[in-house]
């Protein structure tokens, strides 16, 4: 990461990057408060039967690394567990990020969208995406910048709503999204160079656990 390259500038002790025609979502922004101790453990539970903190730590054993980058990390909790010498969260909700620096101050908070993320080619030895790239448009897109962004060798880790059961469906429509199947992620993993180590089912949700070639 370089911030005279990207063009950064610190506001709040996060860093911002600036971002055009992209809508922070209206629920999370309401729920930021209870994100982390509630909104966020119950509804894991509820639909996946594990607790976020395991989910967490799961993840966090695989992507630990020297350079780890967490994008739509919401307050940050991966970095409870996670092991990095540069901990770099990006976030698009600014009440997020003003948690995250609050919280945690050993994580560089960046505003930054994660179909262009303001990161530098091949520098994070590990990189996470948790329950976020569902919510794009496009989430090829974003798992072609989280692959841009990863050291060769250096590994991805994603979780993800898929289409998979009644509990997606219900969790889809009220969320108003377009969810993909757990196969058109794989093939999205392929198609950007990372290798497929390891999936889980959980629920409705899925982890993709990869390494960059």
């Amino acid at each position: 990461m370089c911030e005279k390259e990207h063009r950064f500038y610190k506001v709040n002790g996060y860093y911002d990057f600036v971002l055009k025609d992209v809508k922070v979502d209206d629920v999370l922004e309401k729920v930021a408060p209870l994100y982390e101790n509630l909104w966020a453990p119950v509804g894991m539970f509820l639909t996946s039967h594990r607790t976020y903190g395991s989910i967490m730590r799961e993840i966090s054993d695989f992507v630990s690394g020297e350079v780890v980058v967490d994008v739509g990390t919401g307050p940050g909790r991966l970095f409870d567990f996670v092991k990095c010498s540069t901990c770099v969260g990006v976030d698009l909700s600014t009440r997020f990020l003003l948690m995250l620096v609050n919280k945690r101050k050993n994580v560089i908070a960046v505003k930054g969208n994660a179909l262009g993320l303001p990161i530098a080619n091949e520098v994070a030895d590990g990189v996470s995406s948790s329950f976020v790239l569902h919510m794009l448009p496009n989430p090829s897109v974003a798992i072609k910048e989280l692959s841009r962004i990863t050291k060769r060798g250096g590994h991805v880790a994603v979780t993800v709503l898929a289409n998979k059961n009644v509990i997606s469906s219900f969790l889809s429509k009220w969320w108003k999204l377009e969810i993909k199947s757990k196969d058109l992620y794989l093939s999205y993993f392929k198609e950007n160079g990372i290798q497929v180590n390891e999936t889980k089912d959980m629920g409705p949700w899925v982890m993709i656990k990869g390494t960059k070639l």
